[in-house]
């Protein structure tokens, strides 16, 4: 029985690891909800930029923190880039479940737009990072929007 037991255990933890993706993501770096993948930069942004479009949901604003970045970087003496190929947050919302969050609290109008960020990093050709931000511990409200957020990184994370 305890071998049964045991090969159920490794079915499920390898099962799981290939549905979360690469193995160890997600990961919670700091603030954020992390997953990584093997690919091109703008494959990786392109297929986010479906993924919230084919859900029905406008992006109503992409930010582009890699210029940003790079643009006033120069001017305190950082003139190398963190971001090879980019860093951009979309930002987007979903009718119904913005509704919900700020009838439940006028305040959590701070919670929307949601963002996922999509970049690459100096020192690591070929691997792409999916992120959002780690959700407020003390409101329910936002339980559907992490949902959401996971679900579109993990239906592109399934893809690589």
């Amino acid at each position: 029985m305890k071998k049964v037991a045991w090969m159920v255990a490794l079915w499920l933890g390898l099962w799981l690891n290939a549905w979360a993706g690469a193995e160890g993501w997600p990961q919670r770096i700091g603030q954020a909800m992390v997953w990584q993948v093997e690919g091109d930069y703008q494959d990786v942004r392109a297929d986010l930029k479906d993924a919230i479009e084919s859900r029905g949901m406008v992006i109503s604003y992409i930010s582009h923190a890699k210029a940003m970045l790079d643009r006033t970087g120069k001017d305190i003496g950082y003139h190398d880039s963190v971001y090879p190929h980019g860093a951009e947050i979309f930002l987007f919302c979903k009718a119904d479940i913005s509704q919900k969050l700020v009838r439940a609290n006028p305040h959590n109008v701070v919670l929307c737009p949601y963002a996922i960020a999509v970049y690459d990093v100096k020192g690591e050709p070929g691997k792409v990072y999916l992120s959002y931000r780690v959700p407020p511990a003390d409101t329910p409200a936002y339980k559907p929007v992490e949902k959401l957020l996971r679900s579109i990184i993990e239906g592109i994370v399934e893809d690589y």
